[in-house]
């Protein structure tokens, strides 16, 4: 079952019984546009605990917070500042829980500020690419490429792909970016397939080709506060 299949189920059987119960008089002071938020924030909370999405964690309760701060006294706080306590949570937490990934580099140097790398494997298939508060740029060149993971918090990251080659006809990216911008540049042959999930972010393609018979990209994994746009070269 997809992901986000689970969670538009979940909301829509939550929003089902919540209107029948607020038919029947249980909430008489709670309007629908109350409760659909509450059951969206409350599902967005629960599913990015789940996938251990911090952001979504946070920023979910940041929201539950505004909707029912005379409730809960903390009128003092919203709407503002608890959405900057959220944002600072998501910063630190995520920087802590961020696993390390050993990554093969064959050249770096600094272009206009921004972290300029190389990946230069003829034989390699599979990448790990990984930036946290600086801009990147990462260049695939592989004769077999089969897959890559992607990870990018609070940074802007530009992959190249248009000196890969997809032997085998089917390449998979795995994608996690929270609070940041990446864009995938792959060629115009190459037909994407996107699998993503998203919380307040998305995917964009430009410059697709109409048709065609080349390799499938599939894009998995989830964008978080941020976008992905896919360029066709």
């Amino acid at each position: 079952m997809k992901k986000e299949n689970l969670f538009w189920g979940l909301f829509l059987i939550a929003a089902a019984i919540f209107i029948l119960v607020a038919k029947l008089g249980m909430f008489p002071d709670m309007s629908v546009v109350t409760i659909f938020l509450t059951m969206f924030f409350g599902i967005w909370l629960f599913s990015s605990l789940v996938k251990l999405e911090f952001p979504g964690v946070f920023f979910s309760a940041a929201f539950l917070g505004i909707l029912y701060d005379e409730q809960l006294g903390i009128t003092a706080i919203t709407p503002w500042t608890i959405l900057l306590v959220a944002t600072l949570l998501s910063i630190g937490v995520s920087l802590l829980w961020r696993p390390r990934k050993k990554m093969k580099k064959t050249s770096h140097r600094e272009i206009d500020g921004s972290d300029f790398v190389v990946y230069d494997e003829e034989d390699g298939n599979q990448f790990d690419f990984s930036s946290s508060f600086a801009g990147s740029i990462k260049y695939v060149n592989s004769d077999n490429f089969e897959s890559a993971n992607i990870e990018a918090r609070f940074a802007g990251m530009k992959v190249y792909f248009d000196n890969a080659i997809i032997q085998s006809g089917h390449a998979t990216v795995h994608l996690d970016v929270s609070f940041a911008g990446v864009e995938l540049y792959v060629p115009k042959e190459w037909r994407v397939e996107n699998l993503m999930t998203s919380s307040f972010g998305g995917v964009e393609e430009k410059n697709r080709s109409v048709g065609g018979n080349g390799p499938v990209l599939t894009l998995r994994g989830h964008v978080s506060l941020g976008g992905i746009t896919i360029l066709y070269v």
